[in-house]
């Protein structure tokens, strides 16, 4: 009897209890049903803006602004009016607005997924040359010594730039502009932080511009295919207008290499009848002949087989570039050139409305120095030869072979000459360079012993006896 009365009493408090569980995990439910119905609507406070720019202003070498930023859950997340400044003062970049719908059931597996981010307009100037000044301590605009590393892996199914443009200022290597910049691409970054990207980072990309300028050279409307995976970025073949002639290439960068070389290794026409202009002369040509130094009003056109290409694009120096190839220009006009108008005048020639043409010459290009054999320069019917080294700081080892032989006898193009002819040394440097014409009279006395003994030599000693007596001679008379 005592244990019913017990027992009867003990049930309204569990009933009670149990409501008061339910109660509270109804509670929680609203509550998280809130939050989640009402984060948009947070996140797209002014506060939570000013939060996120506080936060994030903490962690970067630089400024960031946007003026608004919305979420919801079915649009995904905006922002708009986007700006970075480097405090560095070497880049800069500004976005009219950039959408992203994130795929918030990664979260769930360790991942940051995105199905589609849409950056439309975006705008970057690049000023590589800016040096940062060297302080003590945590660089400025920095919190902890720089940015912090991305703890998760991201993902993101398509990034689509539309309408972008960049310049990338440079000060010997001239400035790069681009507009109308198109592209789709899919990324994926992976976890361990920011540093790592590179050599991890997987890109898949389509993408394109309208136009560009770069040192001189004005390209048309061109598309790549680019590809990154475990740090090493490929390029697929393309073609392109530019200066009404033809670019191509082709090419991959290891990033798991120090230095990274952007390197084209198998034989292709790289440069196809492009034309010349003044800039292109001054920042492509007067490393390939000294005539082009200071000159002005160019003509012609360039072409360009190449057999190795290899350029530094990340570390390295100028000494590290490696171009092995062929090149040839023709119908070259110029004008105030100090180096050609004297060697015209030494050998007599008149310029006026004669083209040139330069043949067909290889050169390799290593160590900071460019070299050839044999580069013919024909004006007219008139060959002047040049062969030696250039450096790529500007000092000049070479020779100019004049159109004519020790004994005055002019050759002409196609012909062999009878005799030895004029070879001048030529030093100094690109803008400065010096022929040396002391020498000019002995080495035409010189050439005038040599072919007075082989004319009494002929018919009177074997040939190869004569040659090689011949060769001597030319040994001894050389300084």
């Amino acid at each position: 009897m005592m244990r019913a009365e017990e027992s009867s009493k003990d049930r309204p408090v569990k009933k009670k209890g149990r409501r008061a569980l339910r109660i509270v995990l109804l509670c929680a439910v609203i509550l998280i049903a809130a939050a989640v119905f009402f984060a948009p609507v947070l996140v797209s406070s002014q506060w939570c803006r000013q939060i996120i720019l506080n936060k994030v202003n903490g962690l970067v070498a630089g400024k960031v602004y946007f003026d608004e930023l919305s979420m919801s859950w079915r649009k995904g997340i905006s922002i708009s009016g986007f700006n970075f400044r480097d405090s560095a003062g070497r880049g800069q970049v500004e976005i009219k607005e950039t959408t992203a719908r994130p795929l918030y059931g990664s979260l769930l597996r360790g991942r940051i997924s995105f199905g589609e981010i849409i950056i439309d307009e975006p705008r970057i100037e690049i000023n590589p040359g800016v040096q940062q000044p060297q302080k003590g301590g945590v660089p400025e605009g920095t919190a902890g010594g720089g940015s912090k590393g991305i703890v998760l892996p991201v993902e993101v199914s398509s990034i689509v730039v539309r309408g972008g443009s960049l310049k990338v200022a440079g000060g010997q290597g001239g400035t790069i502009e681009a507009s109308g910049i198109n592209t789709t691409m899919t990324v994926s970054f992976p976890a361990g932080g920011i540093e790592r990207s590179l050599t991890n980072l997987a890109v898949w990309a389509e993408s394109g511009f309208e136009d560009a300028q770069y040192m001189g050279l004005k390209f048309g409307a061109t598309k790549l295919n680019i590809q990154m995976q475990d740090g090493l970025l490929q390029i697929g073949n393309f073609s392109t207008a530019v200066n009404n002639g033809q670019i191509n290439f082709a090419g991959e960068a290891d990033f798991r290499q120090e230095p990274t070389m952007l390197v084209r290794t198998g034989p292709m026409q790289i440069v196809k009848g492009v034309e010349i202009t003044d800039e292109v002369t001054k920042k492509f040509l007067a490393y390939l002949n000294p005539i082009f130094a200071n000159a002005v009003n160019i003509s012609g056109s360039v072409d360009f087989s190449c057999e190795r290409f290899a350029v530094p694009v990340s570390g390295g120096s100028q000494d590290d570039i490696e171009i092995i190839g062929t090149v040839s220009i023709n119908q070259l006009r110029l004008e105030a050139s100090g180096l050609l108008s004297q060697i015209l005048s030494l050998a007599g020639i008149t310029r006026r409305g004669q083209d040139i043409v330069i043949s067909p010459t290889r050169f390799v290009l290593q160590d900071g120095f460019l070299r050839y054999e044999d580069m013919q320069m024909a004006i007219g019917d008139n060959p002047v030869n040049f062969k030696g080294a250039i450096g790529l700081d500007g000092g000049l080892d070479m020779a100019v072979i004049l159109p004519y032989t020790t004994r005055g006898r002019t050759v002409k193009v196609g012909e062999e000459s009878e005799g030895t002819r004029i070879m001048l040394p030529l030093k100094g440097t690109i803008d400065k360079p010096e022929l040396d014409t002391a020498g000019l009279l002995e080495e035409q006395l010189k050439g005038q012993v040599k072919e007075k003994l082989d004319e009494q030599l002929k018919g009177k000693l074997e040939e190869q006896l004569r040659k090689e007596l011949m060769d001597e001679l030319d040994k001894l008379l050389k300084p």
